[in-house]
């Protein structure tokens, strides 16, 4: 298990809910957990429910997996197409309401657990205003 610093467990909430959105379709739930199995900071890991619309993108996920499983460079390319077309379609993880919303520079997903990276700077994540 990941050494996952305290401030970010302490804020790991049962409560929390995310989806996990392509172009607008909710993919999967994701709750936030603070027992990681895959993970590493400054990754989030939680559980991972997927939808009926998984199944259209569940091949690319598997494979992917699979690639980053193996460890080996010269699958890399077929990994970048794998991205590519999964990032063909905005794929962001967010509150079902939206108010918060996070780009990705990726998401593994491995039965019934996913761990992402969020882009906390990028232009396309929205973070709810704590001044509102």
């Amino acid at each position: 298990m990941a050494d996952v610093p305290a401030s970010i467990t302490h804020s790991l909430k049962a409560k929390w809910h995310y989806q996990l959105t392509r172009g607008g379709v909710v993919l999967a739930d994701l709750r936030p957990v603070d027992n990681w199995q895959h993970a590493d900071y400054p990754c989030i890991e939680g559980t991972f429910t997927p939808t009926p619309a998984f199944d259209d993108v569940r091949s690319l996920f598997d494979r992917e997996l699979a690639l980053l499983e193996s460890e080996d460079d010269d699958h890399i390319d077929e990994w970048g197409d794998i991205w590519d077309d999964l990032k063909s379609k905005p794929l962001f993880v967010q509150t079902p309401d939206e108010a918060e919303r996070f780009d990705i520079l990726w998401i593994h997903v491995a039965e019934d657990r996913a761990w992402w990276w969020p882009l906390y700077n990028s232009p396309d994540t929205v973070l709810p205003n704590p001044t509102a």
